[in-house]
């Protein structure tokens, strides 16, 4: 037989350091505060049992906690807040052990139904853990993935006009090509260069040159569809992935951003500048790869430009084979 004497639970429960332990009556009056509760709030337990909850904590969520506690007095059910949905119950100050940057402790709460000896329940318990360090951490990786997705998001992308880069192109088409043939729709390539790009450098500089760069993606980028993939694909040539257009839309498309680029000016200071685009469109079969493709809408590209620049060809195998 064991001659140790009961164990005192309440006097534990109150000395707890690790756990906020909080119970209150029906009126909202605390009966307990424990050890915990008295570090992190530097109330003493004997300055707050006897009083309302919400004179001592103004900043509670009055509402919010009311209505949690006579649900559990009511309904005789727990309920719990995890700090991803409320950051925190009590408005403490994190731990200094912690070298974080939380202005509060974060902090998961429960809240229980507290029953008399007869069975009848006479108040409720919220519990407090401190979750500030899973916070943290948990945040810590958040911004370690975001620097990361910004930084894979930069090495796709063109710095000077913001387009998607040939690294990334090479990618997409093949991607691109999957998806086409597994839902069997159609797909078309158009490259893009602007024509007698080195007379605008030679004559008006290479500050000017960028600025018809930029501003012929930002007037491609708009008459574009989301589904749409244009892309830089070295020095003024660009390539354009349309997915879901026949060869018939994918050249009206076409012709429709040749009008747009013709009627496109860049000021400089020495007038206005205007170029002209030539086009090359290729569609996809079923017999011709990522690097076929390409091929088929330079071929297109350069009958556009042996043909007097500032036009759109659609790729011919008829005509490819007289030209060669």
């Amino acid at each position: 037989m064991d001659n140790r004497g009961p164990v005192d639970f309440p006097n534990i429960v109150a000395s707890l350091l690790t756990v906020g332990i909080v119970v209150v009556d029906r009126r909202f009056n605390v009966l307990m505060w424990n050890r915990f509760m008295e570090l992190n709030s530097n109330f003493r337990s004997e300055d707050v049992v006897g009083h309302n909850i919400f004179d001592f904590f103004p900043e509670l969520n009055r509402n919010w906690l009311e209505k949690k506690i006579r649900s559990c007095l009511i309904l005789k059910t727990a309920s719990f807040s995890s700090w991803k949905q409320r950051p925190y119950l009590f408005r403490f100050k994190p731990s200094p052990a912690l070298s974080g940057e939380s202005e509060f402790m974060y902090q998961d709460a429960s809240i229980f139904p507290v029953y008399d000896a007869n069975g009848i329940v006479q108040g409720a318990c919220i519990t407090i853990h401190d979750t500030t360090e899973v916070a943290e951490a948990l945040r810590l990786l958040d911004r370690t993935m975001d620097q990361a997705l910004d930084l894979e998001e930069l090495n796709r992308r063109d710095g000077l006009t913001g387009l998607y880069n040939r690294k990334f192109f090479d990618e997409q088409i093949t991607q691109e090509i999957l998806s086409a043939r597994r839902y069997k729709w159609p797909l078309a390539l158009a490259m893009i260069d602007i024509d007698n790009f080195k007379d605008v450098n030679d004559n008006y500089g290479h500050v000017v040159g960028d600025a018809v760069l930029h501003g012929l993606a930002l007037c491609l980028q708009g008459m574009l569809r989301s589904s749409d993939t244009l892309c830089r694909y070295g020095g003024e040539e660009f390539a354009l992935i349309l997915p879901q257009i026949s060869p018939q839309n994918s050249n009206v498309l076409m012709e429709r951003l040749r009008k747009a680029i013709q009627a496109m000016q860049v000021d400089a200071s020495g007038g206005p500048v205007k170029v002209t685009i030539s086009v090359g469109i290729a569609s996809l079969d079923d017999s011709l790869s990522a690097g076929q493709l390409v091929v088929h809408a330079d071929e297109a590209l350069y009958q556009s430009k042996h043909g007097g620049r500032n036009r759109v060809t659609a790729y011919s195998e008829q005509r490819e084979a007289v030209l060669h």
